[in-house]
């Protein structure tokens, strides 16, 4: 399941590869103009995670050359309420996960309130445990409860953990012909993960929401490819075709984005505010939001997109808006070196979130 990760250090790459990396990542990387030091860099990372990659999976690439032929495509604009208008095709919510929702939106909740939730459902419980044990916290003791769990890591971070990853087993029937569901999810817990490591560092935000907010913030795309599969892979033919970012596409076509209809849809499903505007904002962070989820979720996309791990259907990497990228204050040097550092984290986060198939 993990075989995309960025450890490829023992992978041979020819210079023919290497010139071939060099290529495809000059086209992913078009709309960047007038690249800073720090995109410069994360254009060189990204090449050297492509060359390996493509040395080991070249069928890959050649499945995505294929994807530039055109398209029929109709020009309706679509209302987004009518998604969130066909309930019998929204994943049903558990309960656990509804009671999680009124947990962490409970100002008195404690860790034995939180506790006896999860463990109503071995299988969360199971997962948990496993992600609290691994190199996400790196916990110098092991944690064999989840009463530990809450009273080490805290009852609304844990909360938000628990609702944000439950998510992730509610749309396991996509087909994959629309898209690949595993590289979907490396995608997206690269962003999650890269979302969090920037809250520690620069010291704003909460990690695990700015983890849960990377983590969900293309769940607009898995609505899109649930309720319209066919509409929703003629976009991402389009948008390459085209040579746009796909939320421009989705915009000249339907009238709107994913980015809003994962909001839309967050906010229907009763998610905090900050877990609603990551994913709203993640393409437009507002200058005026307070919270700093958004523009963490806005940088770790394009960082996750340059890097080229896993795929949720957007090919091109999105030209951060300048103020937010400045704001970050990263060095290259200490934009490779968290790169480096994610490792560990990303192979334990791919092995425990991404969903099995059915």
């Amino acid at each position: 399941m993990t075989e995309e990760m960025l450890n490829t250090d023992r992978i041979e790459v020819s210079p023919e590869i290497r010139e071939q990396a060099k290529v495809y990542m000059t086209r992913r990387f078009r709309h960047i103009h007038k690249p800073d030091a720090l995109m410069k860099k994360l254009a060189r990372l990204g090449l050297e995670h492509v060359a390996k990659d493509m040395a080991a999976r070249p069928e890959k690439y050649e499945a995505e050359r294929s994807a530039e032929a055109p398209v029929e495509i109709g020009e309706e604009k679509v209302d987004p309420l009518d998604f969130l208008r066909k309930d019998q095709q929204l994943p049903s919510l558990p309960q656990v996960f509804m009671e999680l929702q009124q947990a962490i939106n409970a100002p008195n909740t404690g860790a034995d309130d939180l506790a006896s939730i999860i463990s109503q459902d071995p299988g969360l419980t199971a997962f948990l445990l496993r992600m609290v044990n691994s190199a996400f916290y790196s916990l110098p003791m092991q944690i064999d409860t989840i009463s530990r769990a809450v009273t080490v890591i805290g009852v609304k971070q844990l909360s938000t953990m628990a609702i944000g990853t439950s998510v992730m087993n509610l749309f396991k029937d996509i087909p994959p012909e629309v898209v690949d569901m595993e590289r979907f999810w490396m995608h997206s817990i690269t962003c999650g993960l890269v979302a969090r490591r920037l809250c520690i560092m620069t010291g704003r935000g909460q990690p695990e929401r700015a983890f849960v907010a990377g983590l969900l913030h293309d769940i607009g795309q898995l609505l899109f490819f649930k309720t319209m599969p066919e509409k929703a892979a003629v976009l991402l033919a389009e948008a390459r075709r085209r040579g746009e970012l796909l939320s421009k596409t989705e915009v000249d076509v339907l009238g709107f984005d994913h980015a809003t209809l994962g909001g839309m849809l967050l906010r229907k499903w009763n998610f905090p505010y900050v877990l609603v505007a990551g994913v709203l904002e993640h393409h437009n962070p507002k200058k005026s939001q307070k919270e700093a989820e958004p523009a963490l979720v806005h940088c770790a996309e394009t960082i996750t997109t340059g890097l080229g791990i896993g795929s949720s259907g957007e090919y091109y990497v999105q030209p951060p808006y300048p103020e937010v990228w400045a704001a970050l204050g990263l060095t290259p040097g200490e934009l490779e070196d968290m790169i480096h550092s994610l490792e560990d984290e990303l192979e334990d986060s791919f092995s425990i979130l991404i969903p099995e198939p059915r």
